[in-house]
């Protein structure tokens, strides 16, 4: 995690850096990594001693800003702000990634049941479709379709065969990532 600190209208002594860099490394049992750096402005204005503390964490920023007459006072209450704002977001991003899992296994388990299922009831078939996907079928190579299909980071991709002029579709294959390409016979 990378720390900077800032003294406005104060020295910044060898104590007060340590002691700013001890109190926001602790944050990193919340969250650490290349993406997560903090940004501490220490200030004084007439006799209050001032302690703002930004955090990002990718494209998150959380803040948090604290006053008092002793410079260390507000370290400290500005830290306890910025740990109940981290705690906060750690837990919303667990109840988050449950939920998000919750309806993937929902969904896996339509999908397998949609699968297993001979019925060509035409109720129970729209019923069974999670989603409808509209696809441009642009004619491109195989080559182009590859490239596309790893850069949108698709497990399928289907696409107008530019030299067949016929529908085709490619998938990756087991864990490797090997590609298997579908191409009709007619």
């Amino acid at each position: 995690m990378k720390i900077n600190i800032t003294a406005r209208h104060l020295k910044l002594t060898s104590a007060i850096d340590a002691y700013v860099r001890k109190k926001v490394s602790k944050a990193s049992k919340f969250y650490d990594g290349d993406d997560v750096s903090a940004n501490v402005v220490l200030s004084v204005e007439k006799n209050r001693q001032i302690t703002e503390i930004l955090f990002n964490i990718g494209k998150l920023v959380l803040r948090a800003k604290e006053q008092s007459p002793d410079i260390y006072s507000s370290i400290d209450l500005s830290m306890d702000k910025l740990e109940a704002q981290l705690r906060k977001h750690k837990e919303i991003s667990k109840i988050d990634r449950k939920t998000k899992l919750k309806i993937s296994k929902r969904k896996k388990s339509a999908m397998l049941e949609f699968a297993s299922s001979d019925s060509d009831d035409e109720e129970n078939f729209e019923n069974k479709i999670s989603e409808i996907k509209r696809v441009d079928l642009k004619p491109v190579n195989i080559e182009e379709a590859i490239e596309d299909m790893d850069i949108l980071h698709y497990e399928v991709y289907m696409f107008l065969n530019r030299n067949t002029k016929k529908i085709n579709v490619l998938y990756r294959k087991g864990n490797k990532g090997s590609l298997v390409l579908l191409e009709p016979e007619i």
